[in-house]
């Protein structure tokens, strides 16, 4: 079997592997699920250099020129180690002990991680469309049923926006196959075939325009962003880490996708207003950040505020700007895992998300008090960490093509300044409040889980040319230039 398919394949075996477990190794099904989820990341990185265009493509309803096509390119290739990367780590965000049905919460984790794998490596459209409408309903179920608070009336808001973007996306891919059988006598869905007809056929803009409404809602892009507050808030610190590291990235890999692949042109004429729509949603989120007094709240308004800094990046008609952006995903994914990761660990000890009624908590947790200021300094971008590479990439290219722009958007980092040292400020330094059994300060298993973050955040932000080399080759072949 083609390594490409056993990549695909692997999670979905682990995901019924882990339903099977016999009851006496379910104590230690965390373990097992953790190590099962590891196995993408292995076979990533023992096959790194045969990945690069690999590809296999079957036959699956000939009759409607639908094929099990799945390629790996650069792009993709940064995605999958993405997801191979994060979906670890949402597994360690666990707490076994506050989880009820844990199998069947790993095994939908598990089952997201192939759908994700799937998605990224699509290259037939009804294939891309299937991956990503199959993982809303894990992700639903993991809101709806381990999620705190409103968690249903949560994961219905989720499920409904989801599927509005669904519907717009399907009946943009059904208009493409209908314009592919007009030119060339049989309708297709294969991106390789409708990359050079999908610019030029008729009602191309209005095509374009739908693709870009179904990704907005998905990823999102001001002002399609309702679901995305109670959503982050309710969900599990797993399920905020998926929806936050990784459902966004897959919205924002959809954008990548299909406007530069399939409609680069357009995508320039349509920059201005983008770019408006994004820095709107930099300035909106930051705000709602500032306002807010849940501190798993605040985290999310400024996930919202940093995909929008994203889209910023991939709507301005700029190599380093665009290239800034696709490392901004890597960086965004990263720094959100940590913060809502640290975020988990202090709900679980003083039972609250509330920033009114604790203070002064570096004194009893010193430890999980420096380890949130550091990627809370990563989050406002500090030089020499990952975020200050993509950001400064971004403004840099945004401020040549209108720098009064580009300053505008470099003001959005003051906010998150304000609104991360706030939250540091009320929750960890003040007059302490007055102590609790529970507030018990992280050891070495929590230190020893965040490392890899850490050590991912030193690496982009000391020495990003491995990444850069791989995002310009992708950059470069956008832009109609030899790689």
């Amino acid at each position: 079997m083609p390594i490409i398919m056993w990549l695909f394949i692997v999670p979905f075996i682990a995901s019924f592997a882990i339903l099977a477990l016999p009851s006496k190794v379910k104590p230690f099904i965390k373990l097992f699920a953790f190590l099962l989820s590891l196995i993408p990341l292995i076979i990533l990185m023992i096959n790194h250099f045969q990945l690069k265009d690999m590809s296999i493509n079957y036959p699956w309803i000939p009759s409607f020129s639908i094929g099990f096509f799945l390629k790996i390119d650069f792009l993709s290739l940064i995605f999958l180690y993405l997801t191979a990367l994060i979906i670890p780590m949402s597994i360690l965000a666990v707490n076994r002990k506050e989880l009820a049905h844990t199998p069947l919460f790993f095994s939908l984790i598990l089952m997201i991680q192939g759908l994700l794998l799937g998605f990224f490596m699509a290259r037939d459209l009804v294939v891309f469309t299937i991956f990503w409408e199959a993982m809303l309903l894990p992700l639903y179920f993991i809101i709806n049923i381990w999620g705190s608070g409103n968690r249903q009336q949560a994961a219905l808001k989720f499920l409904v926006y989801m599927i509005a973007g669904s519907v717009l996306m399907l009946a943009a891919i059904l208009f493409l196959y209908f314009t592919a059988e007009g030119s060339n006598g049989s309708g297709t869905f294969n991106l390789d075939t409708l990359q050079h007809i999908a610019a030029t056929a008729p009602n191309a803009q209005w095509v374009f325009l739908i693709f870009l409404l179904a990704f907005a809602v998905k990823t999102p892009l001001f002002p399609f962003h309702a679901w995305l507050p109670d959503a982050y808030c309710h969900a599990p610190t797993s399920g905020t880490i998926l929806l936050s590291a990784i459902l966004s990235k897959a919205g924002i890999y959809g954008f990548f996708r299909i406007s530069l692949e399939l409609y680069p042109q357009l995508l320039k004429e349509w920059s201005p207003a983008l770019l408006t729509l994004a820095i709107i949603g930099v300035f909106y989120g930051g705000l709602a950040a500032w306002m807010q007094n849940d501190f798993k709240r605040l985290i999310a308004y400024s996930s919202f505020s940093h995909v929008n800094f994203i889209l910023a990046g991939l709507f301005v008609w700029q190599e380093p700007a665009q290239a800034g952006a696709i490392l901004q995903s890597i960086n965004h994914a990263i720094t959100i895992t940590a913060l809502f990761l640290v975020a988990g660990w202090l709900e679980s000890r003083v039972q609250t998300t509330s920033m009114n009624q604790i203070s002064g908590l570096a004194k009893y947790m010193p430890k999980l008090c420096w380890l949130t200021l550091f990627f809370v300094t990563v989050s406002i971008a500090l030089p020499g960490t990952n975020n200050f590479v993509g950001e400064l990439m971004i403004l840099f290219g945004l401020f040549g093509q209108n720098p009064w722009v580009a300053a505008t958007l470099g003001l959005s980092i003051i906010f998150s300044v304000i609104y991360m040292l706030r939250f540091m400020q009320c929750t960890y330094f003040g007059v302490p409040s007055s102590f609790q059994s529970k507030w018990i300060d992280i050891g070495a298993k929590e230190l020893l889980i965040s490392t890899p973050l850490v050590f991912m955040i030193l690496w982009i932000g000391i020495y990003p040319g491995p990444f850069l080399d791989a995002i310009n080759q992708i950059i470069s072949l956008a832009h109609g230039e030899p790689s």
